[in-house]
């Protein structure tokens, strides 16, 4: 686990860098993605420590959406291993499924999304 940064009371020394404007854009974009302030994201960076993207607002929509579903399933993986199946559990099935394949597609889409991102940078 990382050192912990230091009070910023602590922090005196200055470092001053050089970039063009595309450099300091994609900073302030990457750095706004993870919702920290610039000076705190280069030093994390720099110093190698982890930065957490906390998740996107659509992602714990999606998140949420898809809670009642797991339950569906766990009472099904219940009731299964009891030895009964119960009535009704097709279409229920049917629609995890269907879930599960949206969010592949979602899933897949992201890494996409995100693979053009990291070759840019």
């Amino acid at each position: 686990m990382p050192r912990p940064l230091k009070p910023s009371r602590e922090l005196r020394q200055r470092f001053d860098l050089y970039l063009d404007e595309f450099e300091v854009d994609q900073i302030r974009a990457n750095a706004a993605a993870a919702r920290l302030p610039m000076s705190i994201f280069v030093r994390r960076v720099a110093l190698r420590q982890k930065i957490e993207v906390p998740p996107s607002i659509e992602a714990v929509a999606r998140w949420r959406e898809l809670a009642p579903l797991a339950n569906n399933l766990n009472q099904i993986a219940r009731a299964c291993n009891a030895g009964s199946v119960p009535e009704g559990i097709y279409p229920v099935v049917a629609a995890l499924a269907e879930q599960v394949r949206l969010l592949r597609l979602e899933l897949l889409d992201c890494n996409a999304t995100g693979a053009k991102r990291r070759r840019r940078a």
